[in-house]
């Protein structure tokens, strides 16, 4: 018990400051602060926070850097519907939903790569690893090729899918991005039928 205990305290600490550092990032600019001023509004040591990120850039971006492991083993074994693109679904609501992100969360990423417009390429960088490892285990789960178009083509669908959902999502104040996400993807699903 202890151990989920210090697990869940250190993901809120690395989610306190994240969200920190987002907020100095829209007020201030990413370049417009410090990790001394960062680690000040956390109400930590900033030898505390490369306990949690190894700098700045890690913290403001606090997205993941990798899919759970038993989220893709699942996928590769073919589940957890036996539908590649549902199952993809799965995949990306797993990934994104790992914190549950609210909301103001949401507008609060917005609002980062509007004033931060450098970060978007970053941003893209790190997804660009992400599709990459999702083609490779796409590829692997469908007895494909490396590089196969299929794969390709798959990751593609559902980034769209994505950004689709993630723009209505910000302006629907009902909206719940896992459940609108997979409603994407049945669409998608009916019209590719």
């Amino acid at each position: 018990m202890a151990s989920g205990s210090a697990v869940s305290r250190r993901e809120q600490t690395a989610r306190r400051i994240s969200t920190c550092a987002q907020e100095l990032a829209v007020e201030h600019g990413f370049d417009g602060f410090t990790l001394d001023e960062l680690a000040e509004k956390v109400g930590v040591s900033r030898r505390t926070l490369f306990n949690y990120f190894p700098g700045k850039e890690a913290a403001v971006l606090n997205s993941p850097d990798c899919i759970e492991p038993d989220a893709l083993e699942v996928f590769v074994a073919g589940g957890p519907e036996g539908h590649l693109l549902k199952d993809l679904g799965h995949l990306v609501v797993s990934l994104y939903t790992r914190e549950e992100p609210t909301k103001d969360d949401w507008h609060r990423i917005h609002a980062l790569f509007e004033r931060n417009p450098r970060l978007i390429s970053v941003a893209k960088e790190r997804f660009g690893t992400m599709a990459a490892e999702v083609c490779l285990a796409t590829e692997t789960r469908e007895g494909l090729p490396s590089g196969h178009r299929r794969a390709r083509i798959a990751v593609a669908l559902i980034a769209g899918i994505f950004q689709d959902t993630l723009t209505s999502f910000l302006t629907d104040e009902d909206g719940d991005f896992p459940t609108d996400f997979m409603a994407g993807v049945d669409e998608a699903t009916r019209l590719l039928a």
